[in-house]
């Protein structure tokens, strides 16, 4: 395995750990908001699902960037 495929690894499996830790956030304040009534659950539904797909983008970005430097150097 090489250095890029090691890092872009790694990187996937911090994205995979931040997804699922805001699904089960975003799961529980909807639950919140909806069957309890709480108001500040709603606020934290949607930096969960920001957070989660903030960290796919930056998944992504990495991936083109090492993509990137990989046809540059061939």
């Amino acid at each position: 395995m090489t250095a890029d495929a090691a890092l872009q690894k790694k990187r996937l499996t911090t994205m995979l750990a931040i997804d699922v830790v805001c699904f089960l956030l975003a799961g529980v304040s909807i639950y919140g908001a909806v069957s309890l009534g709480l108001g500040w659950a709603k606020p934290v539904f949607i930096l969960a699902i920001v957070a989660g797909l903030g960290a796919q983008v930056w998944f992504i970005l990495g991936w083109m960037r090492a993509t990137k430097a990989e046809g540059a150097s061939s």
